[in-house]
């Protein structure tokens, strides 16, 4: 009888795995992973524009490379957003709108603090130890002059920071649909961080870590919640930023 008990037990529940991070995720050691980390650098930093035709012959041309890896290069960025596909037009970097930055960050200020809290309420030494490395590898990407690539990299750990925030969350829709707005707020990042009002963004993302590390969910999820607010406001004016003015990273 109780080796039938035992038998009926359900085993316990295997905690949802950890996002990896970006470079583990998709190394860049194909043909096609290094195109799309050197177009997406020349999209997020400006140097490809909004609504900007990007023309294969001189694409492959310009990156030694054929056809193959470039159209899965644009493929993939055009399922993130940062590229959009016309039939018999080609492919373009995707235009920026007031109307698209206001409704993403109006969709995270209302999504990710509810992530947020459900993943600290459910948190354990391992979910702090990830927001404290997450926090460093942020921090240490945005010190002096940022390039084209070093500005990817420092937008690549600050969404990662994001997202060892609501690592714990047990809706995995939600983190989903979280993460895809924040690929599609990366585009706006370079505005806000031109915007910005004064207020100090890394001081920002210390106070989120500390209050989530600490587990004070409800302060964490305002924290987050004024933060994204902020951005967005900020971004509402889609003011194009000048190159020598990208020297941080923060939004």
């Amino acid at each position: 009888m109780a080796q039938s008990t035992r038998a009926r037990r359900r085993p316990p529940a295997a905690p949802a795995p950890r996002p990896a991070r970006r470079e583990e995720a998709a190394p860049p050691t194909t043909r096609a992973d290094w195109v799309d980390r050197r177009l997406r650098s020349a999209i997020l930093s400006g140097e490809l524009r909004p609504g900007e035709r990007l023309a294969g012959a001189a694409l492959a041309e310009r990156f030694s490379v054929s056809p193959t890896p470039l159209r899965e290069a644009l493929q993939r960025l055009a399922a993130r957003g940062l590229v959009e596909i016309r039939p018999q037009r080609g492919a373009i970097v995707a235009p920026v709108s007031t109307e698209e930055a206001r409704e993403i960050y109006e969709l995270r200020q209302m999504l990710e603090p509810m992530a947020l809290r459900d993943s600290i309420e459910h948190g354990d030494a391992g979910h702090r130890e990830e927001i404290r490395e997450a926090y460093d590898a942020y921090l240490a990407s945005i010190g002096g002059e940022l390039d084209a690539e070093r500005l990817v990299e420092a937008l690549d750990r600050h969404a990662d920071f994001h997202a060892a925030l609501l690592s714990r969350c047990r809706s995995r829709w939600l983190l989903r649909i979280c993460s895809l707005l924040s690929d599609q707020a990366q585009r706006y990042a370079l505005v806000s961080a031109v915007g910005n009002d004064g207020h100090d963004l890394v001081a920002e993302h210390a106070s989120l870590r500390d209050a989530a590390i600490a587990g004070r969910a409800e302060r964490a999820a305002g924290i987050l919640r004024s933060h994204l607010s902020r951005l967005g406001a900020e971004t509402a004016g889609l003011r194009a930023r000048p190159r020598r003015e990208r020297k941080s990273a923060g939004a």
